[in-house]
């Protein structure tokens, strides 16, 4: 296998609507790297379906792609992501500064990462 992709329509539960998507991009197997992606729609933000839908993509990730660590990019100013994040127990790994350029100012981006071992002890602290 030279390269995987994951993906997954995050619905509503309730209706099916839907609300948003997820992916992990595995670009060379033989390092088990993936890159995690995730995107709501705006009136789905703040009700927990991003840290549901992240857990489930995490999980999927580690148990059934066998991957050692799961990589994301961030902007540093979006808090309530980097929050969530954090709460699964991503690590901020590196900071590039002044990164784009948004709303008429300058932004760093953050890139963050999980390693199997790390995810491991915080699924066995939770069940």
């Amino acid at each position: 296998m030279e390269r995987a992709t994951f993906g997954a329509i995050i619905a509503l539960k309730e209706t099916g609507e839907f609300m948003g998507q997820g992916l992990v991009d595995v670009i060379q197997p033989k390092n088990r790297d993936g890159t995690f992606g995730i995107c709501l729609l705006p009136k789905f933000w703040n009700n927990g379906y991003g840290t549901e839908a992240t857990k489930f993509i995490m999980d999927h990730s580690f148990k059934w792609f066998g991957l050692n660590r799961l990589s994301l990019g961030v902007f540093a100013n979006n808090a309530r992501a980097i929050t969530v994040y954090e709460k699964l127990g991503f690590i901020i790994e590196g900071r590039k500064r002044q990164a784009v350029w948004m709303d008429n100012r300058w932004e760093d981006s953050l890139t963050m990462g999980i390693l199997r071992d790390e995810w491991e002890s915080n699924t066995e602290r939770e069940g």
